[in-house]
């Protein structure tokens, strides 16, 4: 079954329960950040929903650029191809959690079903075979913030408690390269963009990845069916795909999965 793909966007990542926690920085400058072999900046590349165009089309194209990417697995997506998700991760990609059934429609549940539903099955199904000694990251299904009833602001710290048990870090669906001296406080709503999602064209992700070099931050893309040709809303060609990592690779850039650039910044016992 393949996950319904739709997103909820913020306002420039700005949403109420990062507010809460403190007001983001809007420095433009240079960071205190030094990033490996004296690069400017940092980039992730992320894939949802544990579809077999990632495995097919994207883990090869990855592999001839040299890079390691992060996997989000949607379960019901890709049990009928755990060896190959295996394969995947021992060649140096990393395995992140993408809930069980991909809900997109999230007032009903509440932090207790979700995670009993959602989070609990899949984590243990990932343990099972990816290992324990993982870097534990998760992705919001469909860019939703918000979990259970109640305000904006109620429910997105609903979501984050109940993440905070579970994960180090979590990944949004909008907002600018991330700021490396914010990463740590805002590690559960880290900012990134699926570029190709509603135009097969490089351009934006080129443009993002731009701006992280001005700014010396942390780009994060994420993409889903990687296809010949584009079919539907949602999907990136293997042309737009292979130009961006012809761009990556050309950048001064260090292209590296979720949790080792997380790590990088915020320590290895965050």
């Amino acid at each position: 079954m393949i996950a319904r793909r739709t997103f909820a966007f913020g306002l420039g990542g700005l949403t109420v329960a990062s507010a809460a926690f403190g007001a983001r920085g809007l420095a433009r400058g240079r960071q205190s950040v030094a990033w490996p072999d004296g690069r400017r900046a940092a980039i992730s590349l992320a894939y949802d929903d544990g579809l077999d165009s990632q495995l097919d089309n994207v883990a090869p194209a990855l592999d001839r650029f040299g890079f390691r990417a992060t996997f989000f697995l949607t379960r019901e997506n890709m049990e009928d191809r755990v060896s190959d998700w295996v394969a995947l991760a021992r060649r140096g990609h990393e395995i992140g959690d993408h809930t069980f059934h991909h809900p997109c429609e999230l007032k009903a549940y509440s932090a207790e079903r979700f995670e009993r539903e959602e989070v609990i099955p899949t984590e243990r199904f990932l343990d099972e075979h990816f290992g324990e000694n993982r870097r534990r990251i998760y992705a919001y299904p469909c860019g939703d913030l918000e979990l259970g009833k109640g305000s904006q602001l109620q429910g997105e710290l609903r979501y984050i408690g109940l993440l905070r048990r579970h994960f180090m870090a979590a990944r949004a669906a909008d907002g600018d390269p991330n700021d490396p001296r914010l990463v740590g406080r805002e590690r559960y709503q880290l900012q990134a963009i699926p570029p190709t999602y509603d135009k097969d064209d490089p351009q934006l992700a080129i443009a993002y990845m731009k701006k992280a070099l001005r700014w010396r931050r942390w780009a994060i893309l994420f993409f889903h069916d990687v296809l010949p040709a584009r079919l539907g809303e949602g999907d990136t060609s293997i042309a737009s795909h292979t130009a961006i990592l012809q761009w990556i690779a050309s950048h001064s850039l260090w292209c590296a999965p979720m949790g080792e650039v997380f790590t990088h910044l915020v320590g290895p016992d965050a």
